[in-house]
This record gives C-alpha cells, structure tokens and sequence, in this order.
C-alpha cells in the first residue's frame, strides 16, 4: 500500500508542478555506510529489503543513477520481483561527458527497458550516435560542467515520466538535494557496523555548514524487514521553475 500510496502522491505532485516526484533510496549500515573504502557493497541490507526495493521500482515511472554507478557496478536497474513479474521503469543517467560503456547492460537492453542518458553540450557526439543507434535517448542539458538536474527533472516531466527512484552514490544524491529535487527519503538500515573515514556515504558533495541547514523529514514512518529497520519521511523541496 505504501508505494502505492507514494505514486498516487507522485501523479498529484507532477500535476501540480510538471516535475518527477523523487524518492531518494538509500542502504546503509548502522553507523551510515553504503560500501567500504573500496567500493564493495554487497550486500549491505538483508533480502526481504531488497525484495521491498524491487517493489519501489515496480510502482516507479524511473530509475536515476550517476555514471560512476553505471562504471563501477554495471547494474541492470530492472524490475524483479519474487513472485515473477513486475514493471520495469525507464533507466535514467546523468552523465556529463556520455562515459557510458557500449557493453553495460543499460545500453545493451534497451529493449527490455527504456534507457536515457542526460549529458552536457561537451560530449562526444560520435558517442552519441552510437549509443543512439543502440537505443538509448540521449539529452544534451547545456554548456555545463555538470549535468544540469533541473534541466533533466524538466525533461523527464514534459515526457510522462511522474515518479523517480533515484538510487545514485553520494555525489548525485547530493545535488539532487541542494537543488531541490527530492521528495521523499526511504532508507534502508542494517544492524551492522562497517567504520573507517574513507567508507562511502550516502550522501557527501560539500554538505551544508550549519546543523540548523539541514533538511528536516515531515510524516515519517519506520518498518521492519527482518532485522533490518527502514524510515521513510517526506520533504518540503521544490526546485527552481516549479510552480508548486
């Protein structure tokens, strides 16, 4: 009921401001670790919490992610469900300079699944046609340096897309934040302890300064998937150009 309840939200939501309602969803360890030093994440929560995230995908238009995801995991970001079945949303990458692999499994099933990737005006365009003779959108967001999210929510929104997971690392969760773009936060949380300064987090880029800068969660809920805890909360973000 609950991820349904979340896309009733999502269709009102894009309603109002032509925008993707975002849930950021994040796995972490008891002391806020998605992957140690170097990389390795598998698996941080139990099975019945990423049955529940197959579940999220299934009610969801998209499924947004940064390149260094793309490069480091090669994820295929399709719906499987345990009983069989289930949607699978539109993949979605922000990828400024188009370093997508030909062979990543996001360009090579386009078929089973939708893929687009959002890049700036400094990409190579030869890249660009080839990953589009494979299928892939391919939408060019501006001069840059960066992918501009605004731009792509925009997009994505005037296209029908009404509701995105956004499963990124720190970096692109980050700036989906300070721009405004986030929603609802679900997280995941295990009864682990990873420790070390340089574990990955869910969310880095520069952070704010002041605690008082924080973003607050409103109407937040707990859940239990076996010994693994998940809070979920709504945000009051609106970015720039909605008329929410």
């Amino acid at each position: 009921m609950e991820h349904e309840h979340t896309k009733q939200m999502a269709l009102e939501y894009h309603k109002r401001t032509g925008f993707p309602f975002v849930t950021l969803k994040t796995a972490m360890t008891l002391d806020g670790k998605i992957a140690t030093s170097t990389g390795d994440s598998k698996w941080v929560t139990n099975e019945l919490s990423r049955e529940d995230v197959h579940r999220m995908r299934h009610w969801m238009d998209g499924i947004m992610v940064g390149i260094g995801t793309v490069l480091k995991d090669r994820p295929s970001l399709t719906t499987r469900l345990p009983e069989g079945g289930g949607k699978n949303p539109t993949r979605i990458v922000a990828d400024s300079l188009l370093r997508i692999p030909l062979d990543t499994p996001l360009v090579t099933t386009t078929k089973d699944a939708p893929t687009w990737v959002f890049c700036t005006d400094q990409a190579d365009t030869e890249k660009e046609k080839q990953l589009i003779e494979h299928g892939v959108k391919v939408v060019r967001t501006g001069s840059g340096p960066h992918v501009d999210l605004v731009k792509a929510m925009k997009h994505l929104g005037e296209n029908g897309i009404t509701s995105v997971l956004l499963e990124g690392g720190g970096q692109l969760n980050w700036s989906m934040l300070e721009a405004g773009l986030v929603q609802k936060v679900v997280t995941f949380i295990a009864p682990k302890l990873l420790g070390g300064k340089e574990s990955i987090t869910p969310i880095s880029g520069q952070g704010f300064e002041r605690m008082g800068l924080a973003v607050p969660l409103k109407n937040v809920t707990v859940q239990h998937f076996g010994e693994d805890i998940c809070i979920s909360g709504y945000l009051d973000q609106v970015a720039a150009g909605t008329q929410d």
